[in-house]
């Protein structure tokens, strides 16, 4: 992600934040996502807290977790976030050339297993009698999901301000659960929430 980050910069010349901004959450309305979280937006962020419940730095700290912009370390709300989703279900017909391409990055690209392919950045996971296009992130401070079956018109996010939690796996069985399909949530794709 880093060097797709790279690559966008030089072929358009600002930097990547403001890309963001100029290309994706401007047009669709995302007044409270933000690669670097802004002074405007810092009361509104909440505390993380580590998998044993203890706090864990401040959102906007200098720096951040990552070193590199376009890594992860996204600041969103969850009304940003459906937003996101309904764009990439294809609901906001104002904006189709944003979601046309937002298809395109979830088309599989790498075969991983025989339940899981990845496409952009997202994970394309064999559901039983549906297919689930996911994203799952996080840092040592939160939990976070984005999930949505296509063909049922059905999507979730999951914003847990807690280190290495079940967001993936929450996630898949609401997605199950509102298609109302029997099968197995896939495991295949989800993090370790005991890895360091």
């Amino acid at each position: 992600m880093v060097l797709l980050r790279v690559a966008l910069e030089r072929r358009f010349n600002p930097r990547f934040a403001t890309l963001m901004h100029q290309r994706l959450t401007g047009p669709l309305g995302m007044t409270s996502t933000a690669l670097l979280l802004p002074r405007d937006l810092l009361s509104r962020a909440v505390q993380g807290f580590g998998p044993m419940g203890r706090p864990i730095g401040w959102p906007g700290e200098e720096g951040g977790t990552f070193k590199w912009p376009g890594a992860g370390q996204i600041y969103s709300s969850s009304h940003d976030m459906a937003t996101f989703l309904a764009a990439n279900l294809g609901e906001l017909p104002d904006h189709r050339l944003i979601e046309n391409a937002m298809a395109l990055a979830q088309q599989p690209v790498f075969t991983v297993g025989p339940r899981l392919k990845l496409g952009l950045a997202w994970q394309n996971v064999s559901a039983g009698n549906f297919t689930i296009i996911d994203k799952n992130g996080g840092l040592d401070s939160t939990s976070t999901y984005i999930g949505f079956a296509p063909q049922r018109q059905l999507g979730v996010v999951i914003l847990i301000n807690r280190g290495k939690q079940h967001a993936t796996g929450i996630g898949r069985q609401i997605l199950h659960a509102l298609a109302q399909d029997r099968s197995e949530p896939s495991s295949e794709g989800e993090p370790n929430p005991n890895a360091d």
